[in-house]
């Protein structure tokens, strides 16, 4: 039971869930190819992915041109979007609790046009309230840790561009490998800063970031890094990073730092061996991310460094995606990673193998039912495998383990139902040898998404 204490309230869900299935090996996730960004939405932008054009943002995109033809761009290129999401969360923790929510809300975001070619400026309130919600309810981090309703203004920025660069200042998204929305819950992980990024994010790619504070699912305040880190600081996160693109390969890296807590670098080189338009694709890649403690070394269990390195190989033929994936983490320590989700290829929904000195592999197998007319259909099964030794001041006894996930989507990307995401996941992580009343930590997840351009 001291083993599930211990653990910080986001390292239960460490995957990589808030990507789209993929239909194809050049769609799987991979952290550097989708590189640096600021964007208004999570899914924004997406550079793995086909593009879906939106009737409705384009009929919008129309009117602007024609609704008030003289006024100024700032006010005519303006739009506003909703997106309302509705969520069933029932997990089993190991057979000790049982927390259960259904909430809704969603958020309302503003985005300006630009004044002068120069400044722009952008919004998005956020809310979940409770329609049903247990005694434990705030550990689903749907709702406060008490189990209340969370409203919040999680972006409020201003950008300006000049000589091919933009300037993001304010409470904002942010996109990168290691920091990241993480938009798995009811409110997406934001962040308050300044980011500095190039208006043409090809073939080369890049960002210099201070971020002071970010804001964590279950709270409508923000906090400083230090704090997420469990340090009593007010420190921030400075953030440098650069990657190229080509046709067939992306490499990057990436460096985060927490003055007198932690130091985070990150690189990855992912390369496409075949990509058939028609036939089979192939992919394959390798990172490693290296973290240590720095300074003061505040960080609970310092000084210490470890990493997690991984690989993986990625095919796919008519519309099946089949993806191998192996990873090491350090004996040291676990990776922590409060501030977005895993940069490893052996994430799963729940865990990525992080703890200290786990060997892991992961399998998984996904359709995209398009290819036999069941437009916007996708399932994934995946199962994974994770040893190492348990200790518990190094790893709180979460050695050996597997989890079996299941997920299945349906998004229409074209008509009527357009703008409407269905998401269904079923997970089963079991963790041996913890001495609880079970071996198994269970979640099912219902999550109904509708997008809808207003303005």
């Amino acid at each position: 039971m001291l083993a599930l204490l211990a653990l910080p309230g986001q390292a239960l869900a460490q995957g990589a869930t808030d990507y789209p299935i993929p239909s194809n090996a050049i769609e799987a996730y991979g952290p550097i190819r989708e590189g640096f960004e600021s964007p208004i939405e999570p899914r924004e932008d997406l550079r793995g992915l086909r593009r879906h054009v939106d009737p409705g943002e384009a009929r919008l995109e129309e009117l602007r041109e024609t609704r008030w033809p003289t006024a100024p761009t700032f006010i005519r290129d303006m739009n506003l979007r909703a997106h309302s999401r509705t969520y069933w969360f029932d997990e089993d923790q190991f057979g000790l609790n049982e927390p259960e929510a259904l909430t809704t809300g969603g958020h309302i975001a503003y985005q300006s046009g630009y004044l002068a070619d120069f400044f722009q400026l952008r919004g998005a309130l956020y809310t979940t309230q409770p329609l049903y919600a247990n005694a434990e309810a705030g550990d689903t981090d749907n709702l406060s840790p008490d189990g209340d309703q969370i409203t919040t203004l999680g972006q409020i920025h201003g950008r300006i561009k000049f000589a091919g660069q933009q300037v993001t200042a304010g409470r904002q998204l942010v996109r990168t490998p290691y920091v990241n929305p993480y938009d798995i819950r009811m409110i997406p992980l934001t962040f308050e800063g300044i980011v500095l990024l190039p208006e043409d994010h090809a073939p080369f790619d890049y960002i210099a970031s201070y971020l002071t504070r970010y804001k964590p699912w279950n709270d409508g305040d923000f906090i400083s890094f230090s704090e997420g880190l469990g340090v009593d600081d007010d420190e921030g996160m400075l953030i440098t990073g650069a990657s190229y693109s080509a046709r067939s390969w992306h490499a990057g890296i990436a460096n985060y730092w927490v003055s007198d807590a932690l130091n985070t670098a990150y690189a990855e080189i992912d390369y496409v061996l075949r990509d058939g338009d028609v036939g089979p694709s192939l992919r394959v890649g390798a990172n490693i991310l290296d973290q240590r403690t720095v300074g003061a070394d505040l960080i609970a269990g310092a000084p210490c460094d470890t990493y997690q390195a991984s690989a993986r190989l990625v095919a796919s033929y008519g519309g099946f995606v089949f993806t191998g994936a192996a990873s090491q983490t350090g004996d040291e320590a676990d990776i922590q990673k409060p501030f977005g989700f895993s940069t490893s290829y052996t994430a799963m929904v729940i865990t990525s193998f992080e703890q200290a000195s786990v060997r892991a592999y992961m399998l998984s197998l996904s359709y995209d039912f398009a290819r036999i007319g069941l437009e916007g259909v996708t399932f994934q099964v995946a199962w994974g495998k994770g040893d190492g030794t348990p200790d518990l001041a190094t790893n709180g006894g979460f050695a050996d383990q597997d989890e079996l996930d299941l997920r299945f989507v349906y998004q229409p990307h074209e008509g009527r139902l357009q703008g409407l995401r269905v998401e269904l996941e079923y997970i089963d992580w079991q963790v041996f040898g913890l001495g609880f009343p079970s071996d198994d930590l269970t979640q099912f997840r219902a999550i109904v998404n509708y997008f809808v351009p207003l303005l």
